[in-house]
């Protein structure tokens, strides 16, 4: 009705829109030949059509997070698209719908003439694509009178097409720019459905399958710097998991390591303790090879590497503690039969 109106005055008054960026809006003529140019009512106007136009642009932001999280539960979105934030909404379909319009803004430099065929093209597919969406519910429901329904959606369907169509023509090059991305997108969600249904059937446990305990046997291997209340925690803690634990020292420096073994015997008694020389000053690659050689001798056992953690107060704990774990952690991501395990530790002052 809104729409009818205008038209039916801008038509009176002999209003016609132009794509000349300083011309006032068909909108802003109506109101400037009704009301004067530099009248209260003349802005009152304007003001009242900008705030229509934000309640558009926030209908956006209400629809599609919603549309990506049904999307991410069915699968053709990431999962975490339907998680809610601390304020109970989506907040990552929020962010990332801001995301993409602030960079349209950017790219098209705020020009609503050539931002508006993205508009026209995208509302008409959406049409299309539900209309011959509802066709397909129809026939698949095929309750009473489902071919009378089918009919009216499949005449929505081609209607909306052509116009599609001759919008997509008409507003070239601008509006290229959605024929490209829409077989993109469907064809990403393809693929994201495709690797989660592949995911799924590769973890499935079959409801006739009764799981038994575990056969393999366990062990775990803790890397040890120095003797420290963090690598007696992380020494402890894998003693609780399994009787095979042994502790693996790398250094250049074998004297050094001797003493360090001989204080470790005498303050942790029981547990192993393996010195693995490198005389190049390597840690991670000395022992990742420890870890292989030792694995061939029960290629089927389960290696648990356990690493102390320092769990950081500052932006500065990041830069000084847990490189090496962090690095230990990215050799052994991937590795076949080995699980990696942290421990963390907080300091008290």
């Amino acid at each position: 009705v809104l729409f009818m109106g205008i038209t039916f005055v801008a038509d009176g008054f002999g209003i016609v829109a132009t794509d000349v960026p300083t011309t006032k809006t068909v909108v802003a003529q109506v109101a400037s030949t009704v009301f004067g140019p530099d009248s209260l009512g003349y802005f009152s106007f304007q003001g009242f059509t900008a705030l229509i136009l934000f309640l558009a642009a926030n209908t956006s932001f209400n629809a599609f997070p919603r549309l990506a999280a049904i999307l991410a539960e069915d699968g053709y979105m990431p999962r975490h698209f339907a998680f809610r934030g601390d304020r109970l909404a989506f907040t990552l379909g929020i962010v990332l719908l801001g995301a993409i319009s602030a960079g349209l803004v950017a790219l098209f430099q705020g020009d609503t003439t050539r931002l508006i065929p993205l508009y026209s093209v995208g509302v008409f597919v959406s049409f299309t694509i539900s209309q011959a969406g509802m066709v397909r519910h129809w026939r698949a429901e095929r309750s009473a009178g489902w071919r009378r329904r089918a009919a009216v959606n499949a005449l929505g369907a081609v209607l909306t097409g052509v116009v599609s169509i001759v919008v997509l023509l008409g507003k070239a090059p601008e509006s290229l720019l959605v024929a490209i991305i829409i077989p993109i997108l469907v064809g990403l969600m393809l693929f994201i459905h495709r690797e989660y249904g592949a995911q799924a059937r590769e973890l499935e446990v079959r409801p006739e399958i009764v799981v038994g305990p575990p056969h393999r046997r366990e062990r775990v291997v803790v890397p040890v710097p120095a003797l420290t209340r963090a690598v007696v925690q992380a020494v402890n803690f894998g003693r609780s998991i399994s009787d095979d634990v042994i502790c693996v020292h790398v250094t250049d420096d074998a004297e050094a390591g001797e003493r360090l073994r001989e204080r470790f015997e005498r303050q942790m008694p029981g547990v192993p303790f393996v010195i693995v020389e490198s005389p190049f000053r390597s840690l991670v690659r000395p022992f990742v090879a420890y870890l292989d050689v030792t694995g061939t001798k029960d290629p089927e056992a389960i290696t648990l590497v356990v690493l102390p953690e320092y769990v950081p107060r500052h932006w500065w704990d990041r830069i000084l503690y847990n490189q090496v774990t962090n690095q230990l952690k990215r050799a052994l991501l991937g590795r076949p039969n080995t699980v990696v395990s942290t421990v963390p530790y907080r300091r008290e002052s």
